[in-house]
């Protein structure tokens, strides 16, 4: 007996989409998602995409929303500097690990060129993610653990240029290294050069 397709609420459809497109940029590449790729995987028809999102720019729109949320989530408790350095460090790794497409999104300059909203979005992103790691860098030099002399905008700026540079590798070489524990050296290497 066939079984009857559930139909879904127009926000659980809109999630699904959102989800469906992160993980189709993993496979495909995010400038290459097509809403034929899109509907095809969802199951439905491109006009059924369409009902739920006007435009292309307006799906991307929604998942650099997501994104920004899920990594404003993820950064938000931190301990200690030291610990908190290497927190923050582990949990993008790791956020990265479970969506694998992130870091091309983030860094994709087709969807940025075609979508204002979104560029703005992933600028203010990074740019709030750096003053984060700044601010726990100057925690540490209050209490002594790091170095005063540095400037802590300059480490937050090579700990996240590190871990794009380490995110990108990863996906470069097909995922073929433990992200997680390259992520501990890295954290090692940042800890151990900037500590009083």
């Amino acid at each position: 007996m066939d079984q009857v397709r559930k139909r879904k609420s127009a926000a659980d459809r809109k999630a699904e989409i959102v989800d469906t497109v992160i993980k189709l940029s993993a496979v495909l590449g995010p400038d290459r998602v097509t809403t034929q790729h899109l509907a095809d995987a969802v199951g439905v028809t491109q006009p059924a995409i369409f009902r739920h999102f006007s435009t292309k720019s307006e799906i991307w729109d929604e998942v650099s929303r997501r994104i920004a949320a899920d990594i404003n989530e993820m950064s938000e408790s931190v301990e200690s500097p030291q610990t908190g350095l290497r927190d923050y460090i582990n949990r993008f790794l790791s956020f990265v690990s479970e969506r694998p497409a992130v870091p091309a999104i983030l860094h994709s300059i087709e969807l940025q060129v075609e979508n204002t909203e979104l560029r703005n979005r992933f600028t203010a992103l990074n740019r709030d993610s750096t003053t984060r790691v700044a601010r726990l860098i100057e925690r540490g030099q209050e209490r002594s653990e790091i170095r005063a002399e540095l400037s802590a905008t300059g480490i937050a700026g090579v700990v996240m240029t590190s871990l794009q540079g380490l995110s990108h590798d990863w996906l470069l070489k097909d995922q073929a290294f433990d992200l997680e524990s390259a992520g501990n050296r890295l954290a090692d290497d940042i800890l151990a050069m900037i500590g009083a």
